[in-house]
């Protein structure tokens, strides 16, 4: 199943918590940090010279990307207030596709309804998930023909796993750097800082499969601890807002991968990574075991979620009153 780990552990968690009746769960400060950890390794794992310049030849359509998030998510902000009971505040933050725990603890210091706000980027994400599902599943029945026979899941040997575990201690080391420092997403940078200073020192290549299936499993278990039948009520009450901005961000996803792929030269796989309005620790890891840049899609997101998580507090903060 595409992202079978991440939707499995998603399905999982969030299902057997509504069965039980329990209570929405905020998922660990330390989940997040380690998921965090776990992305930027992964994608540090992939580094070479050739992919570094490619990472710097997606500035332009980082750019794009984020600019065009931040204006589509402004103006169906805008309409879906117009429209519903949702206040400005609380409709700019529910449709600011950046990262869900950073935009929930800002919009808490703007007096937005933090509920709402969670909700409707949990369901953002769960469409993203399944739109990436969706896409994956079509591919591979278009490519079935051609696709070769991936290699055994645990073929590496004692030499590659050594090598893996010093990538590790590196990149863990730069992503606990990134964290103290306390920049947007410095787990992310600084773990991939670390981790590809070792792939390039090195030269030598680094298995990878096996840890994305890991930051695919987390990332799931983290993303289903927010469901519980309250989210589902929640979400209910905010069927109108949510159907304005959730439609917004999925047809903007939609150009802006025919964009990347027309304007930019990017293939469709990537492209549609990198555009997708999805957690990036999700996203990065079911876009490396699908074969898509890893490195393309990790830049423009890390650019999309910085400037989201700057740019739309600064603009929230010119409304009177």
């Amino acid at each position: 199943m595409p992202a079978g780990v991440l939707t499995g552990a998603l399905a999982g968690m969030g299902l057997g918590k509504v069965a039980m009746g329990l209570p929405p769960v905020p998922a660990p400060p330390e989940a997040n940090a380690v998921l965090q950890v776990m992305v930027g390794i992964m994608v540090g794992l992939r580094m070479s010279r050739g992919a570094i310049r490619s990472g710097v030849r997606s500035l332009a359509p980082a750019v794009l990307v984020s600019a065009a998030m931040i204006a589509v998510g402004v103006a169906a902000a805008l309409v879906a207030a117009r429209l519903t009971s949702l206040d400005p505040v609380t409709a700019l933050f529910a449709a600011a596709p950046g990262g869900l725990t950073e935009i929930v603890v800002v919009s808490a210091a703007f007096g937005a309804d933090g509920a709402a706000v969670a909700a409707v980027h949990l369901a953002r994400l769960l469409t993203a998930i399944a739109g990436i599902n969706l896409l994956l599943a079509y591919l591979n029945r278009k490519e079935s023909g051609t696709r070769r026979s991936a290699p055994p899941l645990w073929s590496e040997s004692r030499g590659d796993w050594r090598r893996l575990g010093l990538a590790t201690a590196a990149g863990a080391a730069g992503g606990t750097a990134g964290l103290l420092i306390s920049i947007p997403a410095g787990g992310v940078i600084g773990a991939l800082a670390g981790s590809a200073a070792f792939r390039l020192l090195t030269e030598n290549p680094v298995p990878v499969r096996q840890y994305g299936l890991g930051v695919q499993l987390l990332g799931g278990m983290v993303i289903g601890l927010g469901l519980s039948a309250e989210f589902f009520a929640e979400l209910v009450s905010l069927a109108g807002a949510g159907a304005i901005l959730i439609s917004a961000q999925m047809l903007l996803w939609i150009s802006m991968s025919l964009l990347l792929a027309r304007l930019f030269g990017q293939d469709n796989l990537t492209a549609a990574f990198a555009a997708a309005p999805g957690g990036m620790g999700e996203v990065i890891a079911t876009a490396s075991s699908a074969g898509a840049n890893t490195v393309v899609v990790a830049f423009i997101h890390l650019v999309r979620l910085s400037t989201i998580i700057v740019v739309v507090p600064a603009l929230i903060s010119l409304f009177p009153n």
